[in-house]
C-alpha cells in the first residue's frame, strides 16, 4: 500500500507554506506589505481556503488582510500548507 500526498502551490511568493496563520498575520502587520499588489494572489488563495468565501470582485490586499485577521483566532496555529491542502491523502491498494 502506498500513500501519496499533494504539495501546496508554489506561487505563494514571499509567503512560506510552513508559517502558521498567526505568523502570516504578524508578518503582514508591516505597513509596507499591506499595499503590496504582489501579495494579492497568494493572500487570495489562503483567504479563500480559510474562509470558504467568494468575493464578487477581486479584493484589495488590505481587504484580504482584514478578512484573514478576522478569521485568524480559531485558525491561528494552522499551517498555511495544511489550510491550502487539508489532509487529502490518497491511499492506493496494490
Amino acid at each position: 500500500m502506498s500513500t501519496f500526498t499533494t504539495t501546496p502551490p508554489a506561487d505563494l511568493g514571499p509567503i512560506r507554506p510552513d508559517w502558521t496563520i498567526g505568523q502570516l498575520i504578524e508578518w503582514l502587520s508591516d505597513d509596507s506589505r499591506q499595499h503590496d499588489p504582489a501579495l494579492q494572489h497568494p493572500l487570495s488563495l489562503i483567504e479563500a481556503a480559510l474562509t470558504g468565501e467568494q468575493w464578487s470582485r477581486p479584493p484589495s490586499t488590505v481587504a484580504l488582510i482584514r478578512s484573514l485577521t478576522l478569521a485568524a483566532p480559531p485558525h491561528g496555529s494552522s499551517v498555511i500548507a495544511d489550510v491550502l491542502l487539508p489532509s487529502r491523502s490518497l491511499t492506493l491498494v496494490a
